[in-house]
């Protein structure tokens, strides 16, 4: 994204912020990562209080969030004053976070003087840029104008004490997660499926673009010859085509459509899911999952929702924009990664094994627990009134 464009989105978001929400919220970070992160703690504060909004502020090259209510995201360069004074002139900041390798000490000049608390995470080195980086003094000058810094582990914080940031405003929380808030369901209908699939063992195919289609009916054939009690449901990644591929899918197979209320019984053996926002009932029902578009452009959806609901994972090697999430679950065995589509029907039928899923299930709820904390600790600091944020 050249800067231009960055500078027109920039623009263009100035006269959405009054919309957004009071307190309003701005999170500032540097990298894919962060942004992953940042993304799951603002859906955190957002649902913490109804009235709050987010300013998400990214990289610009990195791919933009999904939207969601209450939060704008815009690509912001990692030092960018002048964004900084443009948004003050427009709408009030109560909190600002920042998450960056080096921190930009004229944003945080311009936030703190129009009244903004700031507040940093995320980070392990205090490193100071800005146009005054070099002078005497400046970086113990620009860590006092921080309200508090939240450090991953006690570790980090000789560093910050090092460099002149006072011991009350330092605190160890942990490493903040990039597991999102727990996806919902509808409890009623939860029950009322369980109910008509119960005692048989379910997989789910979440997010399956166009391209995948044919590999996931071709892997339910092949895997209904070990079991043919087991049900797909099949969750396409654009809910349009839904009819469409019921109709292909009913050729081989007995099959049901959600948006047309197809009822569920005993010979059911494909539930086309082709409805929005109902991804947390389909993990919930499922043992394990397929993240559709790993074989193709990259999963459209974050492995921790799956990992956040006990659902036991399997993916190809196409981790998008979630990638280091997929890292971090493969790296602590917490999903199983095929290189080969060839190899999804086997390493899935591996998975639905009882103990196996288990234990992927509970090695993913212990990654996403682990952020738990850290998530809490910020949402309670940015949403605080200033007397009691120090």
């Amino acid at each position: 994204m050249t800067t231009t464009a960055t500078d027109q989105m920039q623009e263009a978001a100035l006269p959405l912020l009054k919309g957004l929400g009071t307190p309003l919220v701005w999170l500032h970070c540097d990298s894919r990562t962060r942004l992953n992160k940042f993304t799951a703690l603002s859906d955190a504060v957002l649902q913490a209080d109804e009235g709050a909004g987010v300013l998400l502020t990214y990289p610009p090259d990195c791919p933009a969030p999904v939207e969601t209510p209450r939060r704008l995201s815009v690509p912001c360069a990692v030092d960018a004053p002048g964004f900084v004074r443009k948004v003050a002139s427009a709408v009030p900041v109560a909190a600002a976070l920042i998450a960056a390798r080096s921190l930009s000490g004229d944003m945080i000049a311009q936030w703190v003087k129009a009244g903004t608390q700031v507040f940093v995470a995320d980070v392990a080195v205090p490193r100071v840029a800005g146009s005054w980086s070099l002078a005497p003094g400046h970086t113990r000058r620009v860590l006092n104008k921080l309200a508090h810094v939240f450090l991953a582990s006690e570790r980090m914080r000789a560093p910050w004490l090092a460099a002149g940031l006072p011991e009350e405003r330092l605190s160890t929380i942990g490493t903040l997660s990039q597991a999102p808030l727990a996806l919902r369901c509808n409890e009623a209908e939860r029950d009322a499926l369980a109910s008509a699939l119960r005692q048989r063992t379910i997989w789910l195919a979440a997010g399956v673009p166009e391209a995948e289609e044919e590999l996931i009916i071709a892997v339910q054939q092949e895997a209904l010859r070990d079991s043919h009690r087991l049900v797909l449901i099949l969750h396409p990644a654009d809910p349009m085509r839904g009819p469409e591929l019921h109709a292909r899918v009913s050729t081989r197979f007995n099959a049901a459509l959600r948006s047309r209320d197809d009822s569920i019984t005993p010979e059911t053996q494909v539930y086309i899911a082709d409805t929005e926002g109902e991804r947390g009932l389909w993990y919930r029902l499922a043992v394990a999952c397929y993240l559709g578009g790993s074989f193709t452009d990259g999963s459209s959806f974050s492995p921790m929702e799956a990992a956040a609901l006990g659902c036991a994972m399997v993916h190809g090697p196409e981790g998008g924009r979630y990638g280091d999430a997929f890292d971090l679950l493969t790296e602590r065995r917490a999903t199983r990664r095929i290189t080969r589509p060839e190899a999804l029907g086997r390493m899935l039928r591996a998975v639905l094994r009882p103990e196996q899923a288990a234990d992927m299930a509970h090695r993913g709820w212990q990654i996403v627990s682990e952020g738990a904390e850290a998530t809490e600790s910020l949402v309670a600091a940015l949403l605080a009134p200033p007397a009691e944020a120090r």
